[in-house]
């Protein structure tokens, strides 16, 4: 089975979201909000288009404001 993309327009919001679902059903990636579905389609396509080239860095520490 493979990785698969889920997106969905919120209820309660009216926003639309999307999670990346890894094999076993978890969730990988969980979105932002949107405001149209064609917003959160972009940033989806985005993330596809950038996972694969995309470099892992380590912050040595994070600050919260």
């Amino acid at each position: 089975m493979l990785a698969k993309f889920e997106y969905w327009q919120s209820e309660e919001d009216d926003q639309w979201y999307f999670h990346l679902i890894a094999p076993n059903g978890g969730i990988l990636v969980q979105s932002a909000s949107f405001i149209s579905e064609m917003d959160c389609l972009d940033a989806l396509d985005m993330v596809k288009l950038y996972v694969d080239v995309a470099i892992v860095k380590k912050l040595d520490e994070i600050s919260f404001v």
